[in-house]
C-alpha cells in the first residue's frame, strides 16, 4: 500500500494533533520508498525487535514508544538509540511512533484498558490522557486486583487499599501516571491504575484512602499492538501485511 495513505491512517486513528507537548509521535524514521509492504507492530524499538522485523522482511515498524525521545547526540553502535538507528536504516526500516496521542485517543490506550477492566463508558480526565468511569458492576478491591491483573497479562501488581472495600468509580492512566493520582482522588475515584507509581504516591494515596494499583508500563501498555492490530484491519484502506511482535516483552522480571 502507499506509504502516505498509512500514515493517514495512523494520523486518523491516533491524531498526531492529541499528543502532549513534550512527546515526539510520528514518523522517525523515513527509509525512502512510496511503498508499504509489511508492517510490524511494537511497544517498543529494541534488538529483538529489529531482528524480527528484518527476519519477517518488514518495511515499517508502527511501535508505541518512539524511538528519538530526547535529544540524540551521537549516533554511534556503542549508544543503544544510535545501534538502533544504524540498523534499522542499514535494514532499510522506517519506524512510526504513536505514543501519547494513542493514549488520548478514542480507542486508544486508556479506553481500551478501562473496557477491559470492567468500565464500558469512561470519560476523560487530565486533559484526556486519563479516563474515569463507573465499573458496569461493582467489586471489591481484592476482585478487582483479580480483573486487573488479567487484563495486564498477569505481569505483576503492586497494590495499596483495603482489600474489602467496594470499587465502583475508577481510574487509568497506562504507562506512567502517578501524577494524576490527586485528579482522580478529587473526582471520587475508588481506585486508581496505572504504573511506575512513585513512592511518595503511593504514601499519599494510602493516606488520601484512595485504593492503589501499579501494574507497571509494561502491564498497562502492551496492548498497544493487539489494539493498534484490530484498528488498522478493520480500516479498508489498509492493504499492507500485519506482523504483530512475538518478540516484545516485559524488561523486568521479578522476584520476591
Amino acid at each position: 500500500m502507499e506509504k502516505q495513505q498509512l500514515l493517514t491512517i495512523l494520523n486518523e486513528i491516533a491524531p498526531l494533533s492529541l499528543q502532549e507537548e513534550w512527546d515526539n509521535s510520528g514518523v522517525q524514521i523515513d527509509c525512502g520508498g512510496k511503498e508499504v509492504s509489511r508492517v510490524l507492530l511494537a511497544l517498543d524499538i529494541t534488538n529483538r525487535v529489529i531482528d524480527e522485523a528484518k527476519k519477517e522482511k518488514c518495511d515499517m515498524i508502527v511501535c508505541h514508544h518512539p524511538l528519538l525521545f530526547v535529544p540524540v547526540r551521537q549516533i554511534t553502535p556503542d549508544y543503544t538509540v544510535g545501534s538502533h538507528i544504524l540498523r534499522l536504516i542499514k535494514e532499510n526500516i522506517s519506524v512510526y511512533a504513536a505514543h501519547t496521542c494513542f493514549d488520548k485517543a478514542p480507542g486508544g490506550n486508556n479506553d481500551y484498558l478501562m473496557k477491559e477492566i470492567g468500565c464500558s463508558f469512561p470519560e476523560e480526565l487530565a486533559g484526556g490522557i486519563t479516563r474515569i468511569g463507573y465499573l458496569d458492576k461493582p467489586v471489591t478491591f481484592d476482585e478487582f486486583i483479580s480483573d486487573v491483573n488479567a487484563a495486564c497479562g498477569y505481569e505483576g501488581l503492586k497494590i495499596q487499599g483495603d482489600s474489602d472495600r467496594e470499587i465502583r468509580k475508577v481510574a487509568v492512566c497506562t504507562g506512567g501516571g502517578g501524577e494524576y493520582l490527586y485528579e482522580a482522588y478529587k473526582q471520587g475515584a475508588d481506585a486508581f491504575v496505572s504504573g511506575d507509581i512513585k513512592h511518595h504516591d503511593a504514601q499519599a494515596a494510602k493516606d488520601l484512602g484512595i485504593c492503589l494499583i501499579d501494574a507497571g508500563h509494561y502491564g498497562t501498555e502492551w496492548q498497544f499492538v493487539p489494539n493498534m492490530a484490530m484498528q488498522l484491519r478493520a480500516d479498508e484502506r489498509f492493504t499492507a501485511e500485519l506482523i504483530k511482535s512475538e518478540s516484545m516483552a516485559n524488561p523486568f522480571e521479578y522476584t520476591l
